[in-house]
């Protein structure tokens, strides 16, 4: 575990920063623990709880209180937002974003919902047919929540405005997985006293502002095998059905939005000169129908539009999705212009934090960019986008966010002390790692740090091959190496 925290000295050292600072981060120079092997049931706490029983479809006052509440935070935080990427907007690196900035709307990668469905049916206790509730007490669950926690989980810490995508094409399964976020904000209102008396059994949270649903995926995978993603945008009907088994799942508690792109190639056979020559009015009359109806019910008012179709007929891959159809800018803002009633964000081909600034200046009806590529990329580029885009002082005045890169390592740390903690280090250290190893991209030596952090995230895998039982006594020595080996 020291090693994951370690690595901030290490930093220091290898871009000839002094390491004064590592002092602070002497705590965390100790062999791994071993906590995650008996700390299977976590308790969970949540900033937000509703009181409607499990398994109706009658909506609260307290819910309909707590969706008002969700709606006002994700409007108040939707000017910039992390775009969903598979593999990298885990809960680690939307730690590492938080960390930057307090505003930020930050996305899941895609959670499938027949995944949540299927470790729930397996989670379900014995005497349940239903409910996660069923048998919960104060003391502990009635079933294992690690399971589903690997999809749901938001780590140690509440992420504030932050939005789970699901991605699917079956109502029932969709009404499972929003029922299941659902019952875990139950079940931290259940266990909240215990969470906060009991240090050993820290909370992990799963309080979502809003769920979001993928139409804009064009990955093979996904909108061809699983016939879901952009390839929804080819029946809004059905759109409109899931979103409606999301919002009942949820108990009426959670806003639905829908990511989607502004076409696909249905109907014809995409090369750049066809789709050149086709009619921009009936691409956008398309896209606008697709809007309407799925807005119909007034379930969904939140749409992040990628500017790009989504071409499905050829063997394209999600990088030649995000290349070869060009950027149609104008169709989004039209959007936002004509439906003004509707929260519209513009999302594709914006890298940087004064793109974001100059597309919201040039479409003040847009009401948010999303910004993907950029944030994996180098996220401190991004350090000052609460001060550029938001104009609210006190709140930003009152921020206790890390002022610069040292910091926001040694905050990391306690991130990184905290997973390991609690699950096998073995298996997760190199997602922890990956999270923050282009932090530094751009400076002198970063990449002797990459390397460096590279190394370090395969200790664990390497010792338990060597010898398990002495696994934590080596990476004990492994830490004295290193710090000899930098003469810290």
């Amino acid at each position: 575990m020291y090693n994951i925290a370690y690595f901030c000295s290490l930093f220091a050292t290898i871009m000839g920063i002094s390491s004064a600072f590592s002092c602070t981060l002497s705590r965390c120079r100790r062999p791994v623990s071993t906590a995650y092997i008996s700390n299977k049931k976590l308790c969970m706490s949540s900033t937000s709880t509703t009181s409607s029983s499990s398994g109706t479809n009658t909506i609260s006052s307290d819910n309909n209180e707590l969706y008002q509440e969700r709606s006002d935070i994700l409007r108040a935080n939707s000017k910039l937002s992390l775009a969903p990427m598979m593999e990298y907007t885990d809960r680690h690196f939307r730690h590492l974003v938080r960390l930057v900035s307090d505003r930020t709307l930050l996305y899941t990668e895609m959670v499938a919902a027949n995944a949540i469905a299927h470790e729930r049916e397996a989670a379900l206790p014995p005497s349940s047919s239903s409910s996660l509730l069923d048998g919960a007490s104060a003391e502990e669950l009635s079933f294992d929540p690690s399971y589903l926690l690997r999809f749901l989980g938001q780590g140690h810490n509440a992420e504030g405005a932050s939005v789970l995508q699901l991605g699917g094409s079956d109502p029932d399964q969709l009404f499972l997985a929003s029922k299941t976020v659902y019952e875990f904000n139950q079940l931290a209102q259940i266990h909240q006293q215990q969470s906060s008396s009991n240090n050993n059994n820290a909370p992990i949270f799963c309080d979502y502002t809003a769920l979001n649903l993928n139409c804009g995926c064009p990955s093979p995978k996904v909108a061809g095998k699983g016939c879901f993603g952009a390839a929804l945008m080819q029946d809004a009907t059905l759109v409109q059905q899931l979103t409606s088994s999301m919002y009942h799942g949820s108990q009426g508690s959670i806003p639905i939005t829908v990511k989607c792109r502004i076409g696909t190639d249905e109907g014809y056979q995409f090369t750049r000169d066809q789709y050149n020559a086709r009619s921009d009015e009936e691409e956008y009359q398309s896209l606008k129908q697709f809007i309407e109806t799925v807005a119909s019910e007034g379930i969904v008012t939140d749409f992040q539009v990628h500017a790009r179709i989504a071409v499905l007929g050829k063997n394209y891959s999600p990088a030649d999705n995000r290349k070869v159809p060009p950027l149609r800018y104008y169709q989004v803002r039209r959007l936002a212009e004509e439906f003004p009633e509707l929260n519209i964000s513009l999302n594709g081909g914006v890298e940087t934090l004064s793109g974001v600034k100059r597309e919201l200046d040039e479409c003040q009806e847009l009401d948010g960019i999303m910004v993907g590529r950029g944030w994996m990329s180098n996220p401190w580029a991004f350090a000052m986008s609460d001060e550029l885009l938001y104009t609210d002082g006190q709140q930003l005045a009152d921020s206790t966010r890390p002022k610069n890169r040292i910091e926001v390592l040694q905050a990391y740390g306690q991130h990184a002390d905290y997973e390991e903690e609690r699950w096998d280090p073995v298996k997760i250290r190199r997602f922890i790692t990956k999270a923050a190893s282009q932090l530094f991209s751009g400076e002198p030596n970063a990449k002797r740090y990459r390397i460096a952090l590279d190394e370090i995230a395969g200790l664990p895998k390497k010792l338990m091959k060597e010898d398990p039982k002495l696994m934590e006594v080596n990476l004990h020595y492994q830490n004295l190496y290193w710090m000899q080996r930098q003469n810290i």
